[in-house]
């Protein structure tokens, strides 16, 4: 079957309906090709790239459930058994796994290959996010890699290394080179004079050792999620930060889960001046749906207490597990058919 003998539209539906791995394979035969795969105008929603203890080029499927396709740049050099093309360069692979979907390479070729196939990537497909996790330890060497400005299409970034210490500077260069469209997560730790408002306006947002963030900062919050742990947050702080919400602040707000609450809080102190009430199943369902990216969370909310803000606008806090979570309802009942 000769692809390119089929009209536009015609190639463009039967390349569509194609395996990513053959997508990428197709691409490299000709520079016409390419061009047609271009004109195609398929989509690919996000490119996931890790490096560290392993340099991957990741892509899974909507749901983000299943892999369907790796390029793995292997730690231990192996036999070069071919080559593939891409950007007009060519990169060695040790291997290809056609049933796995899965092709290697050697990790000395990862920081050159790495921007080579992203830029041919962007040519095959043109919407494509990049989400890019970082190893605390590689930032140094992925410096120059970054200055590509292939980078600016991140949408997410994470910043890895439980070990390792986020400056200031640090965190200025990343944001400056990736500019993460959707949201960050860091699971290192922050410096002592880390600047928090650099973070705090992205719509997901996850810190797992989030240290001594004043709460005036955490009142600057304009996240629509964020998942914080590690923090010097009292009762008395959340307290104020609900009081806050209460008159009318972070309208963005969705979700803020905070750790550290292995037993219930301090009801009292917690609810200081706040009117609320308990769970009815005329006002709201019992369970809240909170979806971080892909992947949906379902909190128990049985045991919450609730109260509103001055606009009417329906909240829970409720304590599960060792987390804290204040949770602000669009939609206070599942709907059927319309219907509730």
């Amino acid at each position: 079957m000769k692809l390119l003998s089929f009209p536009l539209l015609i190639f463009s539906e039967i390349v569509r309906s194609m395996e990513i791995m053959e997508i990428f394979e197709l691409s490299q035969v000709s520079r016409r090709t390419l061009n047609y795969l271009n004109l195609a105008r398929i989509s690919i929603e996000t490119v996931n790239i890790a490096n560290g203890s392993a340099d991957q080029i990741m892509f899974f499927n909507r749901s983000c459930t299943e892999r369907v396709f790796l390029i793995e740049f292997l730690k231990t050099p192996q036999p070069v058994v071919g080559q593939m093309k891409v950007n007009n360069v060519c990169i060695d692979v040790c291997s290809k796994d056609v049933v796995g979907k899965i092709i290697n390479c050697n990790s000395n070729q990862f920081g050159y290959g790495l921007v080579h196939i992203l830029t041919h990537l962007d040519k095959i497909f043109y919407r494509m996010d990049i989400a890019l996790g970082i190893e605390s330890g590689t930032l140094n060497e992925m410096k120059w890699i970054l200055c590509h400005s292939i980078f600016k299409k991140c949408s997410y970034l994470q910043f890895r290394g439980e070990n390792g210490t986020l400056s200031n500077e640090e965190c200025e260069y990343l944001l400056e080179k990736t500019q993460p469209t959707t949201g960050i997560t860091i699971f290192s730790k922050l410096s002592p004079d880390f600047d928090y408002k650099k973070i705090l306006q992205f719509s997901r947002l996850r810190v797992l050792n989030l240290g001594k963030m004043p709460l005036e900062d955490l009142k600057t919050l304009n996240s629509e999620i964020a998942n914080l742990g590690s923090h010097q947050f009292t009762e008395t702080d959340i307290n104020l930060f609900l009081h806050h919400w209460i008159e009318g602040n972070s309208r963005k707000l969705r979700r803020l889960k905070l750790d550290g609450f292995k037993d219930a809080p301090d009801w009292d102190i917690l609810l200081k001046d706040i009117v609320y009430t308990e769970w009815s199943s005329k006002e709201r369902e019992k369970n809240y749906k909170s979806k971080y990216t892909h992947t949906e969370e379902t909190i128990d909310c049985e045991n919450g207490r609730d109260f509103r803000n001055k606009d009417g606008q329906l909240a829970t806090v409720v304590h599960h597990s060792e987390f804290l979570d204040f949770l602000i309802w669009n939609d206070r009942f599942l709907k059927y058919f319309g219907k509730r």
